[in-house]
């Protein structure tokens, strides 16, 4: 497939309104989020999950999110406990709860939000379908969706991945063993040009919880629709990650590729307007759950 180049769409202003929730997780620490309605009321409902280093207001989340609402969808989106953004949502004033999140906690986040959805403890749900709950996530978001979806223990009908990764253990022997010596491992947002120090919590995580975890064990056992957008010239996660997982997912698995963009489908933080890969991304999600979540509840 051709490259093309990532222009960027005029920034439009499009709203709706949201409410805020929160709530502490069972470590007694806040899940921040928010639920934008349906344009139509008894609409289904999508949760939105964000990556590594991201949250519910980076860049194309809220774009997304508003698209989705005025599509007759409830959206759903919250940082995780441990993503390290504070009270005032946008900046990583809590560097020390990013460096000591896990895989499993940003599961029991997500099982915390769908239990708070299910028995309408969150605003707005009482518009909603909640017999039809899609999952859209980015990146590292996908290790949590997928666990949480493969276990049955919430009525989701479909999942979307956008850049998803396909492992919870990427790590080369030598990273792991620097890991463990010095007690933690640098990473850099290249952003705000914080530098984090992530405890070894994470990589003790992924190695015990491994089989639990692993996002093509659990796509393998999915029983319900998984669409995988794939950037083509993602330089985080290889394109092979989200084409792994399609072809998991087997017969309830799809794939849909991007071709000419990264890892954020040319979206930036602060958000400045949509672009085609974006434009594209969207409409291909949509479109996934249009198909799959359509239909009166049971």
């Amino acid at each position: 497939m051709a490259g093309r180049s990532i222009l960027r769409q005029p920034a439009r202003v499009l709203t709706v309104s949201v409410t805020a929730f929160s709530f502490p997780n069972d470590e007694g620490l806040p899940v921040r989020g928010d639920v934008a309605p349906p344009e139509r009321v008894g609409g289904p409902v999508v949760v939105c999950v964000h990556g590594f280093k991201g949250f519910k207001d980076w860049g194309f989340w809220p774009e997304t999110s508003t698209r989705l609402s005025k599509a007759g969808y409830g959206v759903v989106r919250f940082n995780f406990a441990h993503s390290g953004i504070g009270p005032d949502l946008q900046t990583f004033s809590e560097p020390g709860l990013f460096e000591t999140g896990t895989y499993t906690r940003e599961a029991e986040d997500l099982r915390e939000v769908l239990s708070r959805l299910a028995a309408r403890r969150l605003p707005g749900a009482e518009s909603m379908d909640l017999s039809r709950v899609g999952l859209l996530a980015h990146s590292r978001g996908a290790v949590s969706v997928l666990a949480v979806a493969a276990s049955g223990e919430f009525p989701v009908r479909s999942v979307a991945l956008w850049n998803p990764v396909s492992s919870v253990t990427w790590w080369d022997e030598e990273v792991r063993e620097r890991w463990r010596e010095a007690g933690f491992r640098e990473i850099v947002n290249t952003r705000t040009g914080q530098v984090f120090r992530v405890k070894t919590a994470l990589l003790d995580d992924a190695e015990g919880n491994r089989e639990r975890l692993d996002p093509v064990v659990n796509a393998e056992s999915l029983r319900v629709p998984l669409l995988s957008v794939v950037a083509l010239a993602d330089e985080s996660v290889a394109p092979a990650s989200g084409r792994r997982l399609a072809s998991a997912a087997g017969q309830f698995g799809s794939l849909h590729e991007v071709a000419g963009t990264g890892h954020t489908f040319g979206a930036a933080h602060p958000f400045a307007g949509s672009t085609p890969a974006l434009e594209e991304a969207i409409l291909a999600t949509r479109e996934h759950f249009d198909r799959t979540l359509s239909g009166a509840s049971s």
